[in-house]
């Protein structure tokens, strides 16, 4: 790990990337995200062999930047995850991570960062819903979750005229904005909830990892009971 990780940039960027670090690498409360943790989180391989996406839910480590995200590249022979994080001006800032088998480490000869390429994506329909500011397989995936209703806290503008509802990114000014089916600019902000009992992902993973380590030391204090010391 490089100590100076997500220094260098800023207070509230270098926060997101502590926190974005403390993810991969674990803390006090939970362990680090192994790569088989991260193959759950964007879906591999059930959506395809990628690059997949997956948004970090909004989190207090996160409330100084947009948005973060993680890129996943399971058959790229050089690239593997790379961490974007979107800062409030829209500015993106990326990072490249290696998983070497045991836990996530940076190239060699930095921190990784790397320049973001992305055009910025325009507006994309998917059934009856628009995406805007989103890469087409980014929007996909959204528009499933949506449907499946697996989105809490996702933001979008909904036309009271004919009921389009706009799904916009974090680097989207709402403001302004106009329904691309029937043009009308008085637009009402809505927020999608989550369904009962739904959990966030990331503490799913959690939880079956805090599972799994009790269930590992009741193992080794039984064995130990039965086999001695």
């Amino acid at each position: 790990m490089d100590p100076g990780f997500g220094q260098g940039q800023g207070p509230d960027l270098a926060a997101a990337f502590r926190y974005v670090e403390s993810l991969l690498f674990g803390d006090m409360e939970r362990p680090g995200l192994t790569l088989y943790d991260l193959e759950r989180l964007v879906g591999y391989p059930a959506k395809g062999e990628g690059p997949l996406a997956y948004t970090l839910p909004r989190s207090k480590g996160l409330s100084r930047v947009q948005a973060v995200r993680l890129y996943y590249y399971p058959k790229d022979p050089v690239l593997q995850l790379i961490v974007e994080i979107e800062d409030l001006e829209g500015r993106k800032h990326l990072r490249h991570f290696r998983w070497n088998g045991f836990t996530w480490e940076t190239p060699q000869g930095g921190q990784g960062e790397l320049k973001p390429t992305r055009e910025e994506p325009g507006s994309v329909q998917v059934g009856e819903d628009f995406f805007l500011g989103f890469p087409r397989e980014e929007a996909l995936e959204l528009e499933e979750a949506v449907r499946k209703g697996e989105a809490s806290g996702v933001k979008y503008l909904l036309c009271p005229r004919c009921h389009t509802r706009i799904f916009y990114a974090p680097s989207v000014r709402p403001a302004g904005l106009v329904c691309p089916r029937c043009g009308n600019s008085t637009l009402l902000f809505k927020t999608l909830s989550a369904p009962e009992g739904a959990k966030d992902p990331l503490e799913a993973l959690a939880e079956e990892q805090r599972a799994l380590r009790k269930a590992i030391e009741e193992l080794t204090a039984y064995l130990k009971r039965k086999l001695g010391p």
